[in-house]
């Protein structure tokens, strides 16, 4: 692998077409947390990025796109790459940079797909960590190889995290995030625990209470809606969601764990667990909000359909 590529050897690995052109340059940077020290290095790659195109009377700066916060796994995910991949295919830039592969992307197929996009279009992309210059013949298999190993990286941190939450789950520690009617707080032991809300645990038993007496969806799901906006908290009540609430053992204080799953680390794609991952089943985890014998009656009342609407039928005001 060669050496880090400088400005100082830039002329050499991406010489300009004509003693008179003047490459119009933008750089790529990309920072995977809003932590502290990693805002400092975003703002460190911005500030080195322009300080030394601005420098170069053979280069003009065209910007500095930068992505904070997230993953560099999904383009989609990455407003400031595709906007630097519009301005590339806009023929507004003809040379990009960037620190290193994983910086650029960390999916195999979109960082090798972009930058064949771009050298067809003959705009060259620098890897500076890795001295790689993508319109190289040599690159393209040792990009592949180098994109493989930052693929794998993160492939490998999703495992870890997997692994973390299973442990945490069969331990009987959870870190699902507290579902409506309900807070998560830090107790006096310093341990995060769910406590009722009860504004919305007042909404809740309403619904359940609709449930059980045989209202039906559109019924509950006015009532609801009209609690929320009298509240001004702008929640609102799809039927789907009444369902979900309903056939939730949250209420009656136990937790299911890992009722879906990431199916694929890649597209982020979530799938229902039907056996795949393992379960826990955890009784007791905070205060219920409903009693028991109220939450089996309304899941026999969703089971038998009698709060569907039906045509011709008059429902309960």
């Amino acid at each position: 692998m060669s050496e880090m590529i400088t400005f100082e050897n830039l002329a050499q690995v991406a010489p300009v077409k004509s003693q008179n052109a003047v490459r119009r340059v933008a750089a790529y940077c990309r920072v995977s947390t809003l932590a502290e020290e990693q805002e400092l290095s975003y703002e460190t790659q911005c500030a080195y990025y322009k300080r030394l195109i601005e420098a170069d009377p053979t280069m003009m700066l065209v910007g500095v796109y930068g992505d904070q916060g997230g993953s560099g796994l999904m383009i989609k995910k990455r407003p400031e790459f595709q906007r630097m991949m519009s301005d590339c295919l806009a023929g507004k830039i003809d040379l990009v940079m960037t620190k290193s592969i994983s910086r650029f992307a960390r999916n195999l197929g979109d960082c090798v797909n972009c930058v064949r996009l771009l050298r067809e279009k003959g705009i060259p992309v620098i890897f500076q960590k890795e001295g790689v210059v993508s319109t190289d013949p040599s690159c393209e298999l040792l990009l592949s190889v180098l994109a493989s190993m930052a693929q794998q990286e993160v492939h490998a941190l999703s495992e870890n995290l997997r692994w973390s939450l299973e442990y945490r789950n069969a331990s009987g520690n959870t870190s699902r995030v507290a579902r409506y009617g309900y807070r998560k707080i830090e107790d006096e032991a310093g341990k995060r625990v769910w406590r009722i809300h009860e504004p919305e645990a007042q909404r809740v038993r309403l619904a359940f209470q609709m449930a059980v007496e045989g209202i039906q969806y559109r019924d509950i799901r006015h009532a609801l809606n009209n609690i929320e906006i009298k509240e001004g908290t702008g929640v609102q009540w799809p039927q789907n969601r009444i369902i979900s609430m309903l056939t939730s053992e949250v209420y009656i204080g136990d937790i299911l764990t890992n009722k879906t799953f990431t199916a694929d680390y890649l597209t982020r794609r979530i799938s229902k667990n039907t056996g795949q991952k393992p379960q826990f089943y955890l009784e007791g985890h905070h205060e219920p909000i409903i009693d028991k014998a109220t939450f089996e009656k309304a899941g026999e009342m969703i089971q038998q359909e009698k709060l569907k609407t039906r045509k011709g039928r008059h429902t309960k005001k």
